[in-house]
């Protein structure tokens, strides 16, 4: 028996719950981004998601989980959307 949700479900929750979330401030607030400590929280909650998507270790980079993932990294996605 697996326990837990199902990484369609994970990707799911992560592209229609929490990156919206990042998203809508997008325009207003992409000067903040720039800055090192946002821009580590960001990449963080990312991590978090990415890991629990991909089902992998805590140990593995940000870029290579968004590749296993399907996913564009948070930084990209911020600065397509305040463009």
């Amino acid at each position: 028996m697996v326990w837990g949700l199902k990484h369609t479900s994970m990707n799911s929750i992560y592209a229609r719950g929490i990156l919206p979330l990042y998203l809508y401030e997008a325009p207003v607030s992409i000067g903040i981004f720039g800055i090192i400590c946002y821009k580590a929280r960001l990449m963080r909650v990312q991590n978090l998601s990415t890991i629990r998507i991909a089902k992998s270790y805590r140990t593995v980079s940000n870029e290579v989980l968004c590749v296993i993932s399907g996913l564009i990294t948070i930084n990209m996605n911020i600065e397509e959307r305040a463009k």
